[in-house]
């Protein structure tokens, strides 16, 4: 084994049952009647097949039992508990559609496998070591570690096990549940997404009641119709069902953005949008999670160590030809040639919360500059009528009869309440309207530039730039596009 590329110490343990053999002296912990102790591997792939858990830490803290001063979750032993009083009891399996064939046969492999793989589980507070530089290895491959389990399970708070024994009866949440769940703050931890981004198949429990287990499509498919039944039941708008339930629809919307990324893959800008929403303690844990979600790859690198949590993000967006996070609001570089590019440990995205219908921002990096390829550019011109058509569908009004400058406004005072942190200046393109992060001055050299793979519902994310008589822009800002996208795009070069 060459030591040079692998992290100096096992930065990868489960914790498995005891057995016979286990010497008695072992640090263990007790858990549902049997000691459980740890495993170690230098490798994800050396493991045997395991179960991750997810859940919310929440604000309470109790002392670790293996690590002397070091904290850990109050949740983290009832998570356990109710993960291992779930999977060990064959008759719990029966809830949850383990072949979509229903073939018995297949179904009986199924449940056994996934007994199986939940003798070996792994969960964070007692799994990722303390001391560094193997806690920031460990961090680096979440994506790693819950891509590789067979089975991830997402255990909800107390007050859920009465939903989920609902849906076990009648197959429906009744409306006052919405609420329970709602409250839930599983659904808005930054890790959650990583882990639900990542899991092969997604099973949902609650602690202290370990005797329904639900697949992930099917909670989540009751969940889409209830509300929706509701709203129309209520007599409103299915739109006002993410005002209403923020969270909800938040889990709804990262599971729609699961099932696209199936068939386009994860680009950065969509994880930055959905993570900018979630809470996490510490914001290196937040852009971790982040490399969890775009990567599942394990590093062993020994050179990753040197490297913030920011950096090895992007490069690892870089290795991968995605440049889509050049568009947060970060300072940036004072390089030459890399004016373009991020230089903050926050990289929060220009507008969040918006589903990507594109594949992300294709490019590749030159000595002296970027090239973005895909581009659309746009100069500043009066706005024509398909662009006045795409603003009234994204204002959800009619702005036929306003002006252009009452259009901007409305179009603005909307992206705030969807958390725009812009300056309210923009550019009239003769598709739509182009609003930039920070104030510029207007000249005949500035144009925007948009791509297509980076579109959401009526709009996109894109660059000002200023032409200098070369083939090579020199960044100005990003910003929100919205309007009518062409369709055509080009190579643009930035610096």
């Amino acid at each position: 084994m060459n030591n040079t590329t692998k992290a100096p110490e096992n930065f990868f343990r489960l914790l498995v049952p005891a057995t016979n053999l286990t010497p008695p002296d072992r640090p263990s912990i007790e858990l549902c009647g049997s000691r459980w102790f740890f495993t170690e591997w230098m490798s994800i792939t050396e493991a045997p097949p395991y179960t991750c858990i997810s859940y919310s830490w929440g604000s309470g803290k109790v002392d670790d039992m293996f690590e002397d001063g070091q904290l850990m979750s109050y949740r983290t032993i009832p998570s356990l508990e109710a993960t291992i009083k779930a999977t060990q009891t064959p008759e719990h399996w029966s809830y949850a559609l383990m072949s979509s064939s229903r073939d018995a046969q297949k179904e009986a492999a199924a449940v056994e496998a996934a007994i199986k793989a939940a003798q070996a589980i792994w969960i964070d507070a007692l799994c990722v070591p303390a001391n560094e530089p193997t806690r920031s290895a460990c961090l680096r491959n979440m994506g790693a570690i819950y891509s590789s389990a067979a089975q991830v399970f997402a255990v909800l708070s107390e007050p859920c096990a009465r939903l989920l024994l609902q849906i076990k009866a009648t197959g429906h949440m009744n409306p006052e549940e919405f609420f329970i769940l709602e409250n839930d703050d599983w659904i808005t931890r930054a890790w959650t997404y990583q882990e639900m981004a990542n899991s092969k198949s997604t099973f949902f429990i609650a602690r202290g009641d370990g005797s329904v287990l639900h697949l992930a499509l099917d909670f989540l498919n009751a969940i889409l119709t209830d509300t929706t039944d509701y709203a129309d039941a209520q007599g409103f708008a299915r739109t006002e069902l993410a005002v209403r339930f923020p969270r909800l629809d938040s889990l709804q919307v990262m599971m729609a953005e699961h099932r696209i990324a199936e068939y386009t893959g994860r680009c950065a800008y969509q994880v930055m949008s959905a993570m900018h929403q979630r809470y996490a303690e510490r914001e290196e844990d937040r852009i971790y999670a982040m490399i969890g979600a775009i990567t599942d790859s394990q590093s062993n690198n020994l050179n990753d160590e040197i490297l913030s949590p920011a950096e090895y993000f992007m490069r690892v967006c870089e290795a991968k030809g995605d440049y889509s996070f050049i568009y947060c609001i970060a300072p940036r570089s004072d390089q030459s040639g890399r004016r373009w590019r991020p230089a903050a440990e926050k990289i929060a995205p220009v507008l969040s919360g918006v589903l990507i219908g594109g594949s992300g921002q294709t490019g590749s990096l030159k000595p002296t500059y970027l090239q973005l390829e895909n581009m659309c550019r746009l100069a500043p011109n009066s706005v024509n009528s398909d662009g006045i058509k795409s603003t009234r569908t994204f204002l959800q009004s009619d702005s036929t009869n306003l002006s252009p400058t009452d259009i901007a406004t409305a179009i603005f005072e909307r992206l705030k309440q969807k958390g725009f942190s812009g300056c309210g200046d923009y550019v009239e393109l003769e598709s739509g309207f182009f609003f930039p992060q920070s104030r510029f001055t207007h000249s005949n050299d500035i144009f925007v530039a948009v791509s297509p793979d980076m579109n959401w519902t009526n709009g996109a994310a894109g660059l000002l730039l200023s032409s200098n008589g070369t083939d090579i822009n020199e960044f100005c800002d990003v910003g929100v596009f919205i309007g009518r996208l062409p369709k055509v795009g080009e190579s643009i070069n930035v610096r």
